[in-house]
């Protein structure tokens, strides 16, 4: 059975699943060059590419949201059926139920033909996704962003292949739990009070944030401003703002980085009361995090090490990026009723530029060895928002000025923003796709040390990617070091998707070498 599943808000995509396995797990960014680009996919162009024709297709799976490109040009859905938006009780707060109610069947016309087709909640998909691409039998899960399909976090809880029920709305019981919004009170300080680009604050503060100092007012106020006033600036008698006066904070100041220091205490907080919530509701022993919320890696870490829990996970997409898996997989397991056998997916489920040989592992040491960045792109891209060793520029995390180097003329990003580590396991979390953070010596590992002593680790074991393990483990014996700085392969843009693209940005950075399967390329011409 083929499904095509596709989500057309922003960060959208689409997910090619045959008999539950995934062909193509595809962001609209990474094809069209634009960060978290909007609107509808060339389908004609993606369904070529994997050999699928429009009438192979026997499901297609849709959130009923979609956002007109960034060009404005529109788009709606060919779509017979009320949607599950309709329901009497979907606005209601609160509301705690079986998840059928928040699913829908339909037909919708896509290529000129008519498909069975399901509509699937917002927050649903995050949590199927979760579920069915962990290593949990069963768990609980908790998703918090910064909303989609009007609510902006939920809890649920599910086992083997299916969701039995949900919560909208955890955090704050006395005003109504539907008004806190996690996620976009950190845009909406991004954006308004630091000048950066609206889906782009949060990932950059949360680096701000370990520079500074909780202030208890200031946590004070942003627990109402995520409560009551999380689409505005923070507030006017705190840091003299307003929406038009957007670049009030200066990231050098004490001020700005305690703000940011005190934001990621409350989100700290609040994700420590939704897992306490969580376990009091449901007696799961395992714990799921998800949404783009939980791309925070001091919030999840604490919740890991809460001992509210046996274990925890975050799935390799956790953002908007990943619904369309979600629903699809929500379709799959629960509606259609398929067995699952629980996993850790793999996250290389995108563009395919074709495979490394393990030959050129002794090369890339050595560039490493004499402190060269080196960018890979081989295999198939990463599906979510970390580079993973496909799509990487790696270095050796030993070299002393190897952050600031990077940031300033490879990344060309601020320079408060940390760099993470590959690193052999186990460790004590269970961070596969840099969800979490560990204590790290900066002494011995400068380049990938934040701060307030922390990494970001992927872990990589043997099952994970046979070059990359490979590559970490010659390195470590040659060495004697277990890790390697490992970023995005991007400046500025979206992560490179193709050798082309990579090779372009590898001339106009000053990043050092290139490897991908055409060569080794160290000259730019």
């Amino acid at each position: 059975m083929r499904i095509l599943s596709l989500f057309f808000a922003h960060d959208a995509n689409c997910t090619l699943l045959e008999d539950g396995e995934p062909v193509a797990v595809l962001e609209k960014e990474r094809l069209s060059r634009v960060k978290h680009d909007q609107g509808a996919l060339d389908l004609d162009a993606i369904l070529e590419t994997y050999g699928w024709m429009p009438e192979t297709i026997d499901v297609v799976v849709i959130s009923p949201w979609v956002r007109s490109a960034l060009d404005g040009s529109p788009f709606s859905w060919d779509l017979r059926g009320a949607t599950y938006q309709q329901r009497k009780d979907y606005m209601q707060d609160g509301w705690v139920g079986p998840v059928d109610n928040r699913w829908s069947r339909h037909r919708i016309r896509l290529f000129g033909r008519w498909y069975d087709a399901y509509a699937v909640d917002h927050h649903l998909a995050h949590v199927a996704g979760a579920l069915f691409t962990s290593p949990f039998e069963a768990a609980g899960i908790l998703t918090a962003d910064g909303g989609g399909d009007y609510r902006n976090c939920a809890l649920a809880h599910g086992s083997a292949n299916r969701i039995h029920e949900i919560e909208y709305g955890w955090g704050y019981e006395g005003a109504g739990r539907l008004q806190l919004n996690i996620g976009r009170t950190w845009s909406s300080i991004g954006e308004y009070n630091f000048g950066m680009q609206r889906l782009e604050g949060a990932g950059k503060l949360m680096g701000l944030a370990s520079y500074g100092t909780v202030r208890d007012e200031i946590v004070e106020t942003l627990k109402q401003q995520m409560l009551y006033h999380p689409f505005s600036p923070f507030p006017r008698d705190q840091a003299g703002q307003t929406k038009a006066n957007a670049k009030q904070l200066d990231p050098h100041s004490g001020f700005a980085q305690d703000v940011c220091a005190s934001l990621q205490k409350v989100t700290t907080d609040f994700y420590l009361q939704a897992a306490r919530r969580m376990r009091s509701w449901q007696p799961v022993n395992h714990l799921i995090m998800t949404g783009g919320c939980s791309m925070n890696c001091i919030a999840n870490t604490a919740v890991h090490h809460s001992g509210l829990y046996e274990a925890t996970w975050v799935p390799a997409q956790p953002h908007d990026g990943g619904i369309s898996l979600g629903q699809a997989l929500f379709v799959w397991h629960h509606i259609l009723d398929k067995p699952r056998k629980p996993r850790a997916w793999s996250p290389y489920l995108g563009t395919d530029a074709g495979e490394l040989n393990a030959n050129v592992i002794a090369d890339i040491i050595g560039f490493l060895e004499s402190g060269k960045s080196v960018g890979l792109c081989f295999g198939r891209a990463e599906s979510g928002p970390r580079a993973l060793g496909h799509r990487s520029i790696l270095l050796d995390p030993r070299i002393a000025d190897g952050k600031d180097h990077l940031n300033a003329h490879v990344k060309q990003r601020e320079w408060y923003r940390p760099f993470a580590p590959m690193v052999l396991g186990p460790l004590e979390v269970p961070s596969k796709y840099m969800s979490y953070i560990i204590s790290t010596d900066a002494q011995k590992f400068p380049a990938v040390t934040h701060v307030d002593g922390t990494s970001r680790p992927q872990i990589v074991d043997a099952a994970d990617d046979p070059f990359i393990f490979k590559l970490l483990t010659a390195w470590h014996e040659k060495t004697g070091c277990r890790l390697l700085l490992n970023t995005s392969f991007n400046c500025q843009e979206p992560l490179v998707d193709t050798i082309e693209q990579a090779r372009a940005t590898w001339k106009r950075t000053g990043l050092d070498v290139l490897v991908s399967p055409e060569g080794i390329e160290t000259e730019k011409k």
